[in-house]
């Protein structure tokens, strides 16, 4: 059975719980959150899911087999939630493990695909997360990883196909087996990398990678992406604290122009101002939702400033020119002087009369042109 790719025409735009609080998570985080969806204008702009990761669950199953929500954590269940998610014109998401255990070590859904898909459904849950830790490979000998991880995130996919429920799923497998190889059809979104780091650059501890090391890994991947399938090099840390003001700018319209979710990974409830307008910015946000959905392409790259294209639906196209090194650089314009229409300055909302020569790119930064 396939999923229903009409489900995520353009990436997902929303909140995890996950880079910013872990696994110390509680429902009035949530409703808080969803709060400020509202109040700061996120859902206006286009974010619409909610989604709650490990540390959700109670840690025992109920008498019936099914997974239950922490009764300290989760008092009100989550239902109720997710119908309060929908009030506001949100959808809610909800985590859960292909293994025997979360990686919090937690209840997982090694063998409770079906029920625990059900359950999800009667909770109204639009969209799932669903990890790779403590799988059972002994379970499967004979099998590599790329097999197993089609087994065990294949009976989920198809679970979710039973329950008739329109569910958003996210395999979040960290690149593992070449997901984005074989993916589409079976779920909506896959993990090209590791986890990310709040750091920009650098060789990061295993198991994490800052935002170079994501985007070098994941920007060669822009053949496997397009509308109801796209390559996820994980959520966003703007607004953690780890990053320049000029590296969060990099960092998110990366991720816009490479047709990445824009899962938001701060506290939303303590937003500043800079925070605010940079994850709103009309003009990055427009080029992520393309309805084309063709990922930014790397088409040169020299001294540590990488020249990047994205064709649009429109049949303009965007040019982003983005200085990895720690010094400004100035570099010519894309095109020269041969650009076709009109050339604006999509970060600083500005249109040019004439074509410029030069580009001045800040040390860590990026400059975005749509022509046409």
């Amino acid at each position: 059975m396939s999923i229903d790719l009409s489900l995520l025409p353009t990436p997902p735009m929303g909140f995890n719980t996950w880079n910013h609080f872990h696994m110390d998570i509680t429902e009035q985080l949530v409703v808080e959150t969803i709060e400020a969806f509202v109040a700061e204008g996120l859902r206006d702009a286009g974010y619409r899911y909610v989604n709650i990761d490990d540390g959700w669950m109670a840690p025992a199953r109920d008498r019936r087999g099914r997974l239950t929500p922490d009764p300290a954590r989760f008092p009100g269940g989550i239902r109720r939630l997710s119908d309060l998610a929908h009030q506001q014109g949100l959808k809610l998401g909800l985590y859960t493990d292909c293994g025997t255990r979360t990686c919090g070590g937690l209840p997982a859904s090694y063998g409770h695909d079906q029920v625990d898909a059900e359950v999800f459904a009667d909770w109204g849950i639009d969209y799932l997360k669903h990890d790779w830790c403590h799988v059972p490979f002994e379970d499967f000998p004979g099998l590599g990883e790329a097999q197993v991880a089609e087994t065990l995130y294949g009976r989920m996919s198809d679970a979710i196909v039973k329950t008739g429920h329109p569910i958003v799923l996210s395999m979040c497998n960290w690149g593992h087996g070449h997901p984005w190889e074989w993916a589409r059809g079976m779920a909506h979104l896959w993990r090209t990398t590791p986890d990310i780091a709040d750091a920009f650059s650098g060789f990061t501890p295993d198991g994490v990678m800052s935002v170079c090391e994501i985007f070098h890994r994941n920007i060669v991947l822009a053949d496997f992406a397009g509308p109801g399938g796209f390559n996820d090099p994980d959520m966003l840390e703007v607004g953690n604290g780890g990053l320049s003001a000029v590296e969060e700018e990099a960092h998110f319209a990366l991720w816009c122009l490479m047709a990445a979710p824009l899962l938001l990974g701060n506290d939303l409830r303590s937003l500043d101002a800079a925070t605010r307008r940079l994850i709103t910015h009309p003009g990055l946000i427009a080029i992520n939702q393309d309805p084309l959905c063709r990922p930014a392409r790397m088409v040169a790259s020299e001294g540590g400033v990488h020249r990047l294209l994205r064709p649009m639906a429109d049949g303009s196209s965007v040019w982003a020119l983005f200085n990895e090194r720690a010094c400004e650089r100035s570099v010519p314009f894309p095109l020269g002087g041969n650009a076709a229409g009109p050339v604006s300055d999509v970060i600083a909302d500005q249109t040019y009369d004439q074509v410029p020569g030069q580009v001045a790119v800040p040390a860590h930064g990026v400059r975005v042109f749509r022509v046409g």
